[in-house]
């Protein structure tokens, strides 16, 4: 019989387990009281995921051997893996009685509280798994995890610091605690621990988006060009290089955006659990889960909160599903929509098989992903693995997802002309004016704002750009220069995210040989005052390829006209379609020397601006963009024929508005 044993765990060291079951099973009855063979044989199915088997198989084992305490914590091990989490503590904590340093039971009680939601339960568990094994991998990457759950993101800095020393050579482990600097606001050190990585294992997994990213945080573009030529070459061959985000910054391109979508995508994971998902046509009322980490004081939660709160709350159900935890709690943002839904779950700590489970709970009928792959908290694997029977991509990404599991995608016939149909994978939506919302009624600061405490002079043309510093390019630089060289009496206004990304700006304009003084940087502001001082500014210069989103639309609110050059992917022509939406289809421009031109003359003709800013602020109450009502009945129009055809069995298609 030895050698029969010895043939078996000669398969399940090769992975055999269908082979070994069988040797197994021809052995059984002769070795039913033999506990080393009842040990193995339950090893066998819990391998080929036969759970059940392998509980019964345990089970007579610790019958014949009450102190058995492997078999005690493989029994906790299989229960863990049927979710029977009671039953699984109560097994492990046997076996820490029998065996009070088993690495593995303290381990496995982490990974037990871990599924029940109970965080500081499985870090417990996890420091004493630790203590044993101190340099263990996964452990350490588990307590990385937990203290991230618990918000604990200082702390988990100090981790990693302490025991990257030990794994020198991890990049995992490096890529982590880059994140966590990035989330920290600590951009250069990130950047710094990024090129670590790169020089630890150039073909790390985005690595190099996630230095061009940052570096273009800083206004850094040294060998952007060739980054960029590398990544388009490594897109095309299938590489995993970049996001798909970054890839909308610094290309206009909507098949390499497709492309990059496609390769990203591949990183999510796909539950061996599969969910049952259904409707009741019947359904008095339409739920709609909006899912975001954005709820607070950031552009997606300014865009969507009026709509949320003109929901027709009689024939909609809404849902909120909160995937971040960065708001601050006098967010006054976060406190308005988190007050607009029919329930509001903050989901942060929770993972993707738990929020889908309650999303399928509370019969969401269409779920509506705000993010896609925006931001750092970000859950595609959600929606990757269907948390309702119609998924929507809407607002904060401005691309498709590249899954056949999203079926649509809200746009307009701007943002999605008609040829680049083909470049997304969800069918479209095409709402009647822009896609984008934005309220009319805006909360104002009291604040007092003049041109001598903004720091602007007086007699001067005032060009802006209120965008973020990485969608600026050195494409802009040139183009903004050549402005400012046709227009002598002039500035450029920016808004300073940070003092590497202003020294560097300053040092790109000092090479086109702009005097320092006609560059001009104003610090973030809250949304309220940021709308007051708008009007102390002539003319927006918007970015080009990553238009102005938000920003155009608040531009256009507080009377500033933009200038936008409308290129042929979805984020190049989101300002085309506001300005489209507004009556100015004038300050759309084809290409760069038709923006230099328009600037020019606007600044040289005051008439002509005065005009244009008349128009905005007198339109103000009739521009369709700022038409809540409307757009809102619009979008639930939408979700009502999308429901329809779902429950007709017809197949998503484009629907116009």
């Amino acid at each position: 019989m030895r050698d029969k044993i010895n043939e078996i765990l000669n398969l399940i060291k090769i992975n055999k387990f269908v082979e070994a079951e069988r040797k197994c099973e021809e052995i059984k009855i002769k070795l039913d009281k033999n506990v080393e063979f009842l040990h193995i044989y339950g090893f066998v199915f819990f391998n080929l995921k036969k759970y059940y088997q392998s509980i019964n198989v345990w089970k007579k084992a610790i019958i014949i051997d009450p102190e058995f305490a492997q078999g005690l914590n493989n029994l906790g091990n299989a229960y863990l893996k049927i979710n029977e989490f009671d039953e699984a503590i109560k097994y492990l904590n046997n076996s820490l009685k029998l065996k009070p340093d088993f690495f593995e039971t303290h381990y496995t009680l982490s990974e037990v509280f871990f599924h029940k939601g109970m965080y500081d339960v499985s870090l417990k568990n996890l420091n004493e798994a630790l203590k044993l094994k101190p340099n263990h991998l996964t452990a350490i990457k588990n307590k990385i995890e937990l203290l991230l759950k618990l918000s604990k993101e200082e702390e988990a800095l100090q981790f990693l610091e302490k025991v990257i020393p030990y794994h020198p050579k991890n990049s995992e482990l490096y890529n982590l605690k880059a994140d966590i600097l990035l989330e920290l606001g600590m951009n250069s050190r990130a950047l710094n621990t990024y090129k670590t990585i790169m020089m630890i294992d150039p073909n790390y997994p985005f690595i190099l988006g996630k230095v061009i990213d940052d570096k273009l945080k800083n206004c850094d573009w040294n060998e952007l060009e060739k980054n960029c030529s590398e990544i388009e070459r490594k897109i095309i061959d299938g590489k995993k290089i970049a996001a798909p985000f970054l890839i909308s910054t610094l290309f206009d391109s909507q098949d390499l955006q497709n492309k990059s979508a496609k390769i990203w995508i591949k990183q999510f994971k796909v539950l061996d659990k599969k969910f049952k998902l259904q409707t009741n046509k019947n359904d008095s009322s339409i739920n709609i889960g909006y899912f975001s980490a954005d709820f607070r004081d950031h552009p997606v939660g300014h865009l969507i909160s009026k709509i949320l709160e003109t929901h027709d709350k009689s024939k909609f159900n809404i849902y909120g599903f909160y995937l971040g935890n960065q708001h601050k709690e006098e967010d006054k943002f976060y406190h308005r929509i988190k007050k607009t839904f029919k329930k509001f779950y903050d989901v942060s700590k929770m993972s993707d098989e738990e929020i889908i489970s309650l999303s399928i709970n509370l019969n969401i009928h269409i779920a509506v992903d705000l993010m896609v792959y925006t931001g750092s908290q970000s859950r595609f694997g959600i929606f990757l693995n269907k948390c309702a029977p119609i998924q929507i991509n809407f607002l904060g990404y401005p691309g498709t997802s590249a899954s056949e599991n999203i079926d649509y995608i809200i746009a307009d016939k701007t943002v999605i002309p008609e040829q680049n149909k083909k470049f997304f994978t969800e069918k479209v939506i095409y709402l009647p004016n822009s896609y984008q919302p934005s309220e009319k009624n805006r909360q104002l600061s009291e604040k007092k704002f003049n041109k001598k405490n903004l720091n602007l002079p007086d007699d001067t043309f005032i060009f802006c750009c209120f965008n973020t510093v990485s969608k600026i390019l050195p494409v802009m630089i040139n183009l903004w220069s050549n402005i400012l060289n046709e227009v002598p009496k002039s500035i450029l206004w920016l808004i300073s995210d940070n003092d590497f990304a202003k020294k560097n700006l300053m040092i790109e304009f000092g090479k086109k040989n702009i005097n320092k003084n006609r560059i001009k940087f104003s610090d973030k502001l809250p949304i309220g005052e940021h709308l007051l001082r708008i009007k102390y500014a002539d003319l927006f210069l918007d970015t080009f390829p990553y238009n102005a989103h938000t920003s155009c639309s608040d531009s256009i609110w507080a009377g500033l006209p933009i200038l936008t050059i409308e290129g042929n992917s979805f984020q190049s022509r989101v300002a085309s379609s506001l300005l489209k939406t507004s009556g100015l289809e004038e300050l759309i421009t084809k290409n760069e020397k038709e923006y230099v031109e328009k600037a020019i003359y606007i600044a040289n003709n005051k008439e002509y601006l005065n005009n244009l800013k008349k128009k905005l602020i007198n339109s103000r109450d009739t521009n369709p963009l700022f038409d809540n009502q409307t757009f809102t009945k619009n979008l639930e129009k939408a979700y009502s024929i999308v429901l329809e055809k779902y429950h007709k069995n017809q197949k998503p298609e484009d629907i116009f508005l």
